[in-house]
């Protein structure tokens, strides 16, 4: 299956256990890449299959895939 990169929001009542966060994402296949806790963040990249998972993990507000963003041509 395709490794997709993508973000991880974490809810605001579960800011104050963020590493417990992170660390759940990691157990559930997420390949952490950077860790925004300022503003409750997690990028990284998983297995497409696993995107399931990682969204059940608890403190887990929303899972969304990165967009690429590219120059309009004139």
């Amino acid at each position: 299956m395709a490794r997709i990169r993508l973000t991880v929001l974490v809810r605001d009542a579960w800011r104050d256990r963020y590493p417990l966060v992170v660390e759940h994402c990691r157990q559930a296949g997420l390949t952490v890449e950077r860790e925004l806790v300022a503003v409750g963040v997690i990028a990284g990249s998983i297995e497409e299959e696993l995107l399931a998972a990682l969204s059940a993990v608890e403190g887990v507000s929303a899972v969304e895939p990165e967009r690429i963003n590219r120059a309009l041509d004139e």
